[in-house]
């Protein structure tokens, strides 16, 4: 039952990935890459407890990448921007928007704001 509970966990992984990085082949292809070692490097594991362990651990990084990664890709008509895409899976607190102010964006000078 633990190898068709660790194909599963497998395949939700891949398929989130697929997801969260759509059109980042290179992003994908590493986050493949990633998986697969892990699972093979855990594929002689017998142990039930650690078995359990491991695929907890399977679904939380699940978890993470479906609620808490973004594809945030550069926005080409503002400097220093980029749009950030939501889904209704991501865990956004109150249902509010972020604002995120980059270390990156230049400060205004005081005269600046006064206008």
């Amino acid at each position: 039952m633990s190898l068709s509970q660790a194909r599963i966990a497998y395949r939700r992984l891949l398929k989130i990935q697929r997801k969260r990085f759509a059109g980042d082949v290179p992003i994908i292809t590493a986050a493949h890459k990633k998986t697969r070692e892990e699972f093979e490097n855990n594929r002689a594991v017998t142990d039930e407890k650690k078995v359990k362990k491991l695929l907890k651990h399977a679904a939380d990084v699940e978890l993470v990448i479906r609620s808490y990664v973004v594809q945030a890709p550069r926005n080409t008509e503002k400097e220093n921007t980029y749009n950030i895409k939501f889904t209704s899976e991501h865990a956004l607190r109150d249902r509010h928007p972020i604002i995120i102010k980059s270390s990156l964006q230049k400060s205004k000078s005081p005269e600046e704001e006064s206008k």
